[in-house]
């Protein structure tokens, strides 16, 4: 019945009662389907997959360490009443910024003034006794030689000259100390620096002394920051053999002659934005811990660093190179291996293994597998196949590498 249409093939098999039966109700059935003499459509075509690509970049960066570390002030003051007294006034406000010398507290003067002016009339006293007696023993000297007096009165006059000189001498100290004391009535900022808030308040009653004496507030420089981190017994050898090997015709000197340069980021930045170099390293390396702790030295003109923060530290290993880098998003991995997929100038997918390096913010380093100007698929990855042809969409801009 081959090359007969249906109906064709029906009417053949109704005249010819060799046919099967189940066969003429099959024609039958073929007959009665509507469009059922038409070739059959062809399978449906797949779609072309849609991705983000991003270039493959070649910049300029340097091998790095990174750390934990946290900053602390370069210095910290604890401001505490000298004298005692009742705290008459605060003259600043909580969480000022601070210059030395300026007026922070005063206490209440008044009797520390008496006392002064009480210890300075003594002085005049004493300076009257003095007076007094040295015109005695000059007028005892001329007469000593005509034994107007005896020798016993000359000596006594001596003595009283000395006496009184010494009792100036002591009135003087005296008026000194009650000098300091009105003095220490108002307390100034010993440094400059961030000043604390206010521990004590007006009208109260201060306790003063060398070691005991009431803590009013505290100040702290934040100019400079120092950062202090631990390094491991491999990172400061390091250190150390980049230290020899610039020290070669002299002895090897410090971390702090080195300079070493340092960068510190944030927990809310990506970047790290603030430049300093190392100054310090303990002078051993701990036997329960295997570390040693340096310091970095951060000049903080912005006062952007704050003491008590845990920040990341950067200490640069290596000379600057150029190197190839792509977007952490690209990577993917097989098992223990790392690929890209990278569309070429026909528009299919392909994969690349990579030999990845350092991290640089949100890219990588790629020492072998790309080349700069590459594109890799950064979104729609699960989507691809190796050697699919895909629909390609170029990222908006590759972000740009941190400071190394």
């Amino acid at each position: 019945m081959l090359g007969l249409s249906t109906t064709s093939a029906f009417r053949f098999a109704t005249q010819h009662s060799s046919v099967p039966a189940a066969c003429v109700a099959a024609l039958a059935c073929l007959a009665l389907a509507p469009g059922c003499d038409k070739p059959a459509p062809p399978a449906a075509e797949q779609p072309v997959p849609r991705v983000t690509v991003a270039d493959v970049v070649e910049r300029e960066v340097t091998d790095s360490d990174d750390f934990t570390g946290k900053t602390e002030a370069s210095a910290i003051v604890e401001v505490r009443a000298r004298v005692y007294g009742y705290l008459r006034s605060t003259e600043f406000k909580d969480g000022d910024y601070v210059k030395e010398g300026q007026t922070l507290f005063t206490i209440e003067p008044d009797e520390y003034q008496a006392i002064h002016e009480q210890s300075l009339s003594r002085i005049a006293l004493t300076t009257a006794n003095y007076d007094l007696a040295k015109s005695k023993l000059a007028r005892d000297e001329k007469l000593v030689p005509t034994n107007a007096i005896s020798q016993e009165e000359y000596e006594e006059s001596v003595a009283a000259m000395k006496s009184a000189e010494a009792t100036v001498v002591a009135a003087k100290a005296d008026a000194n100390r009650t000098a300091l004391d009105l003095k220490y009535t108002v307390i100034k900022a010993p440094m400059s620096g961030r000043i604390d808030r206010a521990l004590v308040s007006d009208g109260n009653l201060l306790t003063g002394g060398l070691t005991n004496g009431t803590l009013l507030t505290k100040i702290v420089a934040e100019q400079p920051m120092y950062v202090y981190f631990d390094v491991d017994e491999r990172s400061l050898l390091g250190y150390m053999r980049q230290r020899d090997r610039s020290n070669v015709d002299k002895s090897p000197g410090s971390l702090r002659e080195q300079e070493v340069p340092c960068y510190v980021q944030l927990a809310d930045e990506k970047d790290f934005p603030h430049v300093g170099k190392i100054d310090f390293a303990s002078a051993e390396v701990s036997a329960g811990t295997g570390t040693a702790r340096l310091r970095g030295v951060f000049e903080n003109k912005d006062r952007s660093l704050v003491s008590g923060l845990f920040v990341r530290i950067r200490v640069p290993v290596s000379k600057p190179y150029r190197a190839v880098l792509i977007p952490e998003r690209a990577l993917a991995t097989d098992q223990n291996i790392r690929f890209v997929y990278v569309v070429g100038q026909d528009g299919k997918a392909e994969r690349r293994n990579v030999e990845l390096g350092g991290q640089r913010g949100d890219l990588r380093i790629v020492k072998s597998g790309l080349a700069a100007g590459d594109r890799v698929i950064v979104k729609g990855l699960q989507r691809v196949r190796p050697g699919q042809k895909v629909e390609a969409e170029n990222e908006a801009a590759t972000p740009t590498p941190p400071r190394s």
